[in-house]
């Protein structure tokens, strides 16, 4: 069966992004792996050309709307998974958390590139060609933490670009607002 998730090439479009922990292991719970994670965004904006529109990081996984304007955005996608998958299952070692190791090793059963896997392999990149739809997708990732009961506003999640859309204290991640 064909991907129906393709990344469009030739120009420079903004994407809806998600990656998912194997499982749906709520890992984004403590603080080391959340910075893995906005280090690695933060790494990509500054070195491979990745725009940061919007995203939330939430338990089991993340939301972006990027764009990738230096490199193929697959490419991209692909190394951030591979340092954060070594950086999380590192940390996760260095924890003591030996349920979480044999968790991602158990999911790198059968694989003979891996000894574990933390995230899942797709990232379901969906193509956002219009404002309106910019912004429908947005408000989608940006309610993800008050429609899971983490929040009463989805402001208040640090872990999110809404305060940035909010005009409030900015969360840990660089925002590349959109020019439509």
């Amino acid at each position: 069966m064909a991907n129906r998730y393709k990344v469009i090439q030739g120009g420079p479009y903004p994407h809806l992004i998600t990656c998912s922990i194997v499982r749906w292991l709520p890992i984004f719970i403590s603080g080391p792996y959340f910075t893995t994670v906005i280090d690695s965004l933060e790494h990509a904006r500054q070195n491979r050309g990745l725009l940061v529109h919007a995203y939330v990081i939430m338990p089991t996984h993340i939301h972006a709307i990027v764009t990738a304007i230096g490199d193929d955005l697959s490419a991209i996608v692909r190394d951030f998974k591979k340092f954060t998958s070594r950086a999380i299952y590192n940390t996760s070692e260095a924890e003591g958390n030996q349920l979480l190791t044999w968790l991602f090793r158990k999911a790198a059963e059968g694989q003979s590139r891996s000894q574990f896997k933390v995230w899942q392999d797709e990232f379901h990149p969906k193509v956002i060609g219009f404002a309106e739809m910019f912004q429908q997708k947005a408000e989608y990732i940006h309610l993800n933490p008050v429609r899971k009961g983490l929040v009463a506003e989805a402001e208040k999640y640090y872990y999110s670009s809404a305060s940035a859309y909010a005009g409030a204290q900015p969360g840990p991640l660089t925002i590349d607002f959109p020019d439509w």
